[in-house]
């Protein structure tokens, strides 16, 4: 075994039981769920994956209000009635970040540097905005709608 193997190891055992600080993590900032149509997505269909995922919403609001997570860009995704890819694409995020949120990873980090787009789609990003509910059969509309009402959506404060 090389000297410096031996010193690496030595160090990274130290470092693995150093003990961690244990202090929690103040309130930094407030999120204003008015302008987030308090975390009730105006779309029907975007409201029916909620209701039937069960998202944390509350944990991803906490990752702005505890760890400076900029969620400025998905508050259309909340307000607008819009049902397309690039909303697809955006509450995947929401359900990943609400998730590692949740399991706290991201408990002591300042997010404050991460920036969330919409993937880049390149050439063919008009198919961004393809309108997916109108592969929606209407005749599902009034059972969605009743899944939508049934469900208890649990309401987000921060």
């Amino acid at each position: 075994m090389k000297a410096s193997t031996m010193i690496v190891s030595a160090l990274a055992a130290v470092a693995s039981a150093a003990p961690a600080t244990s202090t929690s993590t103040p309130k930094r900032s407030s999120v204003d769920l008015n302008a987030f149509n308090q975390f009730n997505f105006n779309s029907l269909d975007l409201q029916y994956f909620n209701a039937i995922n069960a998202f944390d919403l509350q944990s991803f609001a906490q990752l702005s209000a505890f760890n400076n997570l900029d969620i400025g860009g998905f508050q259309a995704l909340f307000s607008n009635d819009v049902f397309d890819i690039n909303a697809l694409l955006q509450l995947q995020q929401i359900a990943l970040l609400s998730q590692l949120g949740g399991l706290g990873v991201f408990a002591n980090f300042d997010l404050s540097a991460v920036q969330f787009a919409v993937v880049d789609l390149g050439l063919v990003s008009a198919i961004g905005g393809f309108d997916v509910s109108s592969l929606i059969d209407q005749s599902l509309v009034s059972q969605i709608q009743t899944v939508v009402q049934t469900t208890r959506i649990t309401t987000v404060a921060v």
